[in-house]
């Protein structure tokens, strides 16, 4: 056997004799003393306690013994002790006379009130100016009406020019020379025109203010001041003439105005035709798209759609490049794929547009997943569709 095992199996074994023989020299535990008491009183406390004096007797105890002895005589009592004189109070001291009170100030008499001044009636309050409200959207300009069209807007002529093609100035007379009778040359100016054809439905309906501003009353206190005098008009002095034989020239009548003639209702006419074939050189105009137009709501959701797919290099040219895109749409919602093309762009080289306008047509047909949600009954409204597509929005 190893060492180690003989001193593990002596120290079991040591353990187990302790165990089993341990409290055999264990000492026997100490008794208990018990002393008896008795209760009592608080009152028989108290006359325990009290000093006995020597002329009370003291109460025999009540036991049975043999007959008592004779009784010894009883000790003189002890002397009382003298009372103490009670010391004398100190007399209390003399309180300080209290200072003599000041004489009271005589009264002085009070000034007389000043006379309060006549109270000046004041003017009346001016009324409160009621609230003009003013229209929430400015009114659109609208070109004045004109019987003729121009290229260049021209405003009315006075009532004196003549009208005629070309604009002159009005020969200024001169005062100093009436001998010499010069035939005055009148001053012309273009008939008013406009740029525009102005209608009934484009002229602005006569507007009233909401509340008319109430005049100011005159205060009633205020004295009316004298008008003045008017002052007699000076007689004009009489002009010296170079020559007294010759008599002033008479001013020759201006001529009526030549009446218009066709070429004006012709331009007008022209004008018209043109304006509604749309500048196409006598081409009938193209029908608009008909039915109800899309709502914002509408567009800004077809908007996000398309966005949601739309990737921008930063770091590219085409970042700084913008395009416009037209394409052609079917009744489900979907784009025809050839139909997309560029219809213009903005900054950028040829090649940073065409790097943008490929970016934007994938955009397109990645983000349709089956058809764009768009109303079925506005398809006439979103059937050709142009989109902007403006890398510097989203940043």
């Amino acid at each position: 056997m190893s060492r180690s095992f003989l001193i593990s199996a002596g120290v079991h074994a040591l353990v187990i004799l302790w165990l089993l023989i341990g409290n055999v020299f264990r000492p026997d535990p100490p008794e208990m003393q018990v002393s008896s008491v008795s209760m009592i009183s608080e009152a028989e406390f108290a006359a325990m306690t009290q000093p006995s004096t020597g002329a009370d007797p003291q109460p025999e105890a009540e036991t049975e013994a043999p007959p008592a002895p004779e009784p010894e005589p009883a000790p003189e009592p002890a002397p009382q002790p003298e009372p103490q004189p009670e010391p004398e109070p100190q007399p209390e001291p003399t309180p300080e006379p209290e200072p003599a009170p000041a004489p009271e100030p005589t009264p002085q008499p009070a000034p007389e009130p000043t006379p309060e001044p006549e109270p000046v009636p004041a003017p009346p309050a001016p009324e409160p100016l009621p609230e003009v409200l003013a229209p929430d959207i400015a009114p659109r300009p609208v070109p004045r009406p004109a019987d003729r069209v121009a290229p260049e807007a021209v405003p009315e002529p006075s009532p004196e020019a003549t009208i005629a093609e070309e604009t002159q100035q009005a020969a200024e007379q001169e005062a100093e020379s009436p001998e010499i009778a010069e035939e005055q040359q009148e001053e012309t100016a273009p008939e008013e025109a406009t740029t525009e054809i102005v209608t009934e439905a484009d002229e602005d309906p006569a507007r009233a203010p909401d509340a008319s501003v109430r005049p100011r009353t005159r205060p009633a206190n205020v004295a009316s001041r004298p008008e003045p005098e008017p002052e007699p008009a000076e007689e004009p002095a009489p002009t010296q003439s170079a020559s007294n034989d010759t008599p002033a020239p008479e001013p020759e009548p201006e001529p009526a105005p030549a009446p218009q003639d066709n070429a004006t209702d012709d331009a007008v006419a022209d004008a018209i035709a043109e304006a509604l074939a749309g500048g196409g050189g006598g081409a009938p105009a193209q029908e608009g798209p008909s039915g109800p137009p899309l709502t914002s709501g509408e567009r800004e959701g077809f908007r996000i759609a398309v966005q949601r797919c739309w990737v921008v290099d930063v770091g590219s040219e085409a970042a700084n490049t913008t395009v416009t895109v037209g394409m052609e749409m079917q009744p489900n919602g979907q784009v025809v794929s050839s139909s997309i093309r560029m219809l213009g762009s903005q900054g950028g080289s040829a090649s940073a547009a065409e790097i943008a306008f490929q970016a934007a047509r994938r955009a397109i047909l990645r983000c349709q997943d089956g058809g764009y949600d768009l109303p079925q009954d506005k398809y006439q409204q979103w059937k050709q569709v142009e989109m902007t597509f403006n890398p510097s929005q989203m940043r």
